[in-house]
C-alpha cells in the first residue's frame, strides 16, 4: 500500500512539473505568440492587407546561409593507437548524415530558431518511442521488432527511425519542456517532450504498461493541452483510426530513468531505466539569440514583427491612395449629355464631345477634373523600414539575392570589407550549428558503441589509400575522439564545376612522387554517372570486397603504430 501511495505521489509530481515547465515556456518564451509568427511566415494576413512578407524573405535567405549542404565530419583520436578506430567511426558518421536525413532535421531546427527562438531535437535509438534492449531480436542482436504490433503491422511510421540504428528528430518547440527556471540546456535536470499517438498503436506497443483503461480524449492529432485544451466535439471523425492520446515522455537525469505519462491518466505508462542517457540527456537544443537568464531565447521574427506590420500598413495605405488617385470628374448635366460623356470614357484617342457652353460661353465649366496623388513619403517610409530590418537581422541586399542600391563606384577592397563585416553574424551562426552537429554525433556514437553487439560491415580507406571492407562491433571501435565539422562553402556548385576541379587537381598531382593516383581517379570518376568508381580497382585479398570483409583487429594492424613495428605490413 505504501508503494502504491509513493508511486501515485510521484506521478502527481511529474504532472505538476510538466505543467510548470509549460508555464515557464509561456511566460519567458512567449510561446503563445509563436502561432502568430508562424502564420506570418505562412503569409496568413487579414483581408484587405497588402503584405510584403519580409518574415518569409529573411527566413528563406537565412537558412541556406547557415545550414551545411554537404558537411563532412572528421574524427580525430584523442589517444595513441586509435587512428584506425577513428577512420571507421568517421566513415560511419558521414554515412549517418545521409542515411538518417540529418540535414533535413537541422534545417527544420534552424527554422524553429527563427520562428520560436529554440530548435530542440531528440536523440534516440531503434524505436521512436523509447529504446528497451529487452525487445532485441534473437536473430539479429542489435535490432528490435518494437516498431511492429502483434499482427506484424507497423505501429511506428517515421522513415529515418530504423531498428538497430540511432536517430535524431526535430521536436516542435511547442512540444518541448524543461524544468521551471532552467537557464542553460546543459544544466537541465530533466526534459520532456509531447507526442500525439494513436490509442490503437499504444495498446499494441509492448513497451507500455497500465494501458487497459487508457482513454483517448483527443480527436485531432494536431492539438493538445500544452497551449490550452481543445474542444473534443463530434465534428472530428469518430473511430479508432482518429483517437489520439497526448503522451509526455520524460528523461530524468537524477534518477537515470525514463517515464511516460499523460496529464489525465492515473498510472505510469512507462517507468524504466533510461538506456539512452549514455552521455547526458538524449536531446540537443539549437539557438542563436542567446538570453543570459532564461532557457527560452528570442526568435528573430519577434525582433522584426513591428517592422513587418508597419511595412504592410505602408503598402496598404499606398494601395488606397492609388485607388483614390484614379481620374475623377464633375460634369454639369445641363451642359453635357450622357452620350457625349461616354466618348470621354472610350478608348478612342480622337474622341470629341459636343458641349453646350450656355450663355457664358465658358466650356471649362462643363467638366471639372479631380485627381489626387500618392504621397512620396510612403516610398521613403518603406525604404527606412527595410533598412531597419536589415540592421536588426544583419543582412545586406546582396545576402538576400539582390544588388545594392547604386551609390557610386566601389573598389574591390571596399567591397571585400563590406562582405566580411556582413558575414560575421552569419559565420557565428554557422559555428553554433557546427557545435550542435558535433554534440549530436558524439551522443549517437556513444549509442552505437553500447548497442552494436552484432558484427557490421563498412568500407574504409586505409593509410595506403586503398578501400577496405571491415567487420566490426560497437565495442571494438569504442574510444575517445574529437570531431571537426567541415561545412561546404555557401556558394553553390554543380557537377561540371566539381569535375573541372578534380581534373585540375589530377593534372597537378600526377607528377608528385608517391601520391595515390587510384584514389584521385576514383574521385574524378565519381562525377560521371555511368562509372562505378568502386569497380575501377577491385583488388584482391581480405577486405577488398564486402564478401571478403576484413576483421577490425586485422585492420588495426595496418595503423601507423603497427607499421612502425612491422615494416612489412606497410609494403602490402
Amino acid at each position: 500500500m505504501a508503494e502504491i501511495m509513493l508511486k501515485s505521489k510521484s506521478l502527481e509530481y511529474w504532472q505538476n512539473e510538466i505543467r510548470m515547465g509549460v508555464r515557464y515556456r509561456q511566460v519567458y518564451g512567449q510561446s503563445m505568440l509563436w502561432k502568430r509568427y508562424k502564420n506570418m511566415y505562412r503569409s496568413f494576413w487579414s483581408r484587405g492587407t497588402v503584405p510584403v512578407n519580409i518574415v518569409y524573405a529573411i527566413g528563406r535567405s537565412l537558412i541556406p546561409q547557415i545550414y551545411f549542404r554537404n558537411p563532412r565530419i572528421a574524427v580525430i583520436p584523442m589517444k595513441p593507437g586509435y587512428t584506425m578506430h577513428a577512420r571507421v567511426v568517421e566513415r560511419i558518421d558521414n554515412y549517418f548524415l545521409r542515411e538518417l536525413y540529418l540535414k533535413r532535421e537541422f534545417k527544420a531546427g534552424i527554422l524553429d530558431c527563427y520562428l520560436c527562438g529554440r530548435g530542440p531535437g531528440i536523440i534516440g535509438y531503434d524505436s521512436e518511442y523509447g529504446f528497451n534492449p529487452s525487445f532485441l531480436s534473437d536473430e539479429y542482436e542489435d535490432a528490435s521488432l518494437s516498431t511492429f504490433g502483434k499482427k506484424g503491422e507497423r505501429i511506428e511510421y517515421v522513415e529515418n527511425v530504423k531498428p538497430g540504428m540511432p536517430w535524431f528528430l526535430r521536436c516542435n518547440p511547442l512540444d518541448f519542456v524543461v524544468p521551471w527556471g532552467t537557464a542553460r540546456w546543459e544544466d537541465a535536470r530533466w526534459f520532456a517532450f509531447r507526442k500525439m499517438r494513436l490509442l490503437k498503436d499504444i495498446k499494441e506497443d509492448p513497451k507500455y504498461k497500465n494501458k487497459s483503461n487508457l482513454k483517448a480524449p483527443y480527436k485531432s492529432a494536431l492539438e493538445g493541452s500544452s497551449e490550452g485544451r481543445p474542444e473534443t466535439t463530434a465534428h472530428y471523425v469518430q473511430g479508432e483510426q482518429n483517437e489520439w492520446v497526448e503522451l509526455w515522455q520524460i528523461h530524468d537525469r537524477r534518477s537515470g530513468r525514463v517515464f511516460v505519462i499523460t496529464l489525465d491518466h492515473d498510472k505510469f505508462l512507462r517507468d524504466d531505466f533510461d538506456f539512452l542517457q549514455v552521455e547526458g540527456l538524449p536531446a540537443e537544443v539549437l539557438g542563436f539569440n542567446e538570453d543570459p537568464d532564461f532557457f527560452w531565447w528570442t526568435p528573430d521574427v519577434r525582433l522584426i514583427e513591428m517592422q513587418q506590420l508597419e511595412l504592410n500598413d505602408v503598402r496598404t495605405m499606398a494601395m488606397k491612395h492609388r485607388r483614390v488617385g484614379l481620374l475623377k470628374g464633375l460634369v454639369d448635366r445641363n451642359l453635357m449629355t450622357k452620350e457625349e460623356l461616354s466618348k470621354f470614357l472610350d478608348e478612342d484617342p480622337k474622341a470629341f464631345a459636343w458641349v453646350d457652353a450656355g450663355p457664358t460661353g465658358d466650356i471649362r465649366k462643363a467638366v471639372a477634373l479631380i485627381q489626387s496623388h500618392v504621397p512620396p513619403d510612403l516610398t521613403l517610409a518603406a525604404k527606412e523600414i527595410r533598412e531597419d530590418v536589415r540592421e536588426i537581422v544583419g543582412f545586406s541586399r546582396n545576402q538576400m539575392g539582390a544588388f545594392e542600391a547604386p551609390s557610386g563606384r566601389r573598389t574591390a577592397h571596399e567591397a571585400e570589407i563590406v562582405r566580411a563585416a556582413s558575414m560575421i553574424r552569419i559565420d557565428e551562426r554557422r559555428d553554433v550549428l557546427a557545435d550542435h552537429l558535433e554534440k549530436v554525433m558524439r551522443k549517437m556514437n556513444q549509442l552505437i558503441f553500447e548497442n552494436w553487439s552484432a558484427e557490421r560491415v563498412v568500407d574504409v580507406v586505409g593509410l595506403d589509400g586503398a578501400r577496405y571492407w571491415i567487420r566490426f562491433t560497437g565495442k571494438e571501435i569504442k574510444g575517445e575522439f574529437a570531431y571537426k565539422i567541415n561545412p561546404e562553402e555557401a556558394i553553390p556548385e554543380d557537377r561540371r564545376t566539381r569535375k573541372y576541379e578534380a581534373l585540375e587537381f589530377l593534372n597537378i598531382a600526377k607528377d608528385v612522387p608517391g601520391i595515390n593516383l587510384q584514389y584521385l581517379l576514383q574521385q574524378y570518376a565519381s562525377q560521371m554517372d555511368w562509372i562505378d568508381p568502386k569497380l575501377l580497382f577491385p583488388g584482391e585479398g581480405p577486405g577488398r570486397s564486402p564478401e571478403k570483409a576484413m576483421l577490425f583487429h586485422d585492420f588495426m594492424r595496418m595503423g601507423p603504430t603497427a607499421q612502425s613495428r612491422y615494416p612489412e605490413l606497410a609494403m602490402r
